[in-house]
């Protein structure tokens, strides 16, 4: 997995960098992208999740998190295998 924080200055293939907005993000993805609640933010806090490839448990799937704070916007940007799902960090 490979995170993106506070002014990385490094774009996802779609674009987006740290402090983009969560519609954006849903605007570009449609249906590909699944919303799901932050789970330590209140809303509008949200992960949003996109697999390029296969699938989890499939420890060959590949995605990218989109995690959102409380203003709405992109606060990290998480790829790689299933691990991008992890909310403390990769183990």
């Amino acid at each position: 997995r490979i995170s993106l924080s506070r002014n990385a200055g490094v774009a996802s293939d779609a674009g987006f960098e740290i402090g983009d907005s969560a519609a954006a993000v849903v605007r570009h993805y449609g249906n590909r992208a699944a919303v799901t609640p932050h789970k330590y933010q209140s809303t509008p806090a949200k992960y949003i999740t996109i697999w390029t490839r296969g699938h989890p448990p499939a420890s060959s799937a590949r995605g990218i998190v989109h995690e959102v704070g409380g203003d709405d916007r992109i606060m990290h940007i998480h790829v790689g295998g299933p691990s991008i799902q992890y909310v403390e960090g990769c183990s």
